[in-house]
């Protein structure tokens, strides 16, 4: 049964490890609610599993754990009315982003493939992606998504830490290849 294919996600196991890593981003956003400085500037993790997601599995398992966090995020916070298509797609690019550069640009493991897929993940999905859709969607102006920029740049250093210590685990690295049937 765990050798069953998926089209997008390769097998059962990457099916239902991406569907926890979607379920995490889900619940971590819901809980960085609370950290809004304004409301085009918020404190969140909530991009580490989709960019964990994209690392590990792939561009499409990225793009589709950013989709649907995205997706139950705002239907569980605000409901349907308030789905937000272009901030939708900034998060799928950040795990298609995560995943584009380690499988196609940098396939090379190591630090190097890592910290450039924190960093175009980061730059495509927020810091363009979803600055354009908050200018779009709720007129913010250009010099008020600006400071986007620092933040994403300070939460991407502290995420790709995060990952580079949870990446270099043997248990980690051990419970990837069994999901990857390596």
């Amino acid at each position: 049964m765990s050798k069953s294919k998926t089209s997008l996600f390769g097998n059962i196991r990457v099916l239902c490890a991406v569907a926890l890593l979607t379920a995490c981003a889900t619940v971590i956003a819901l809980f960085c609610k609370s950290f809004t400085l304004t409301p085009y500037l918020r404190v969140t993790f909530e991009n580490l599993p989709l960019i964990l997601t994209g690392y590990l599995f792939g561009p499409w398992s990225g793009l589709a754990a950013g989709l649907a966090s995205d997706i139950l995020n705002t239907l569980v916070t605000y409901g349907l009315g308030q789905l937000n298509p272009i901030l939708t797609l900034g998060a799928g690019i950040v795990g298609f982003s995560a995943g584009a550069v380690s499988r196609w640009i940098f396939p090379k493991k190591g630090t190097l493939q890592l910290s450039f897929s924190v960093a175009a993940a980061h730059i495509a999905g927020n810091m363009i992606v979803k600055s354009v859709g908050l200018m779009i969607y709720f007129g913010y102006s250009f010099p008020l998504v600006l400071p986007r920029i620092p933040l994403y740049i300070c939460i991407g250093i502290i995420e790709f830490i995060f990952l580079y210590i949870l990446l270099r685990s043997k248990g980690i690295n051990k419970m990837v290849g069994a999901i990857c049937g390596l």
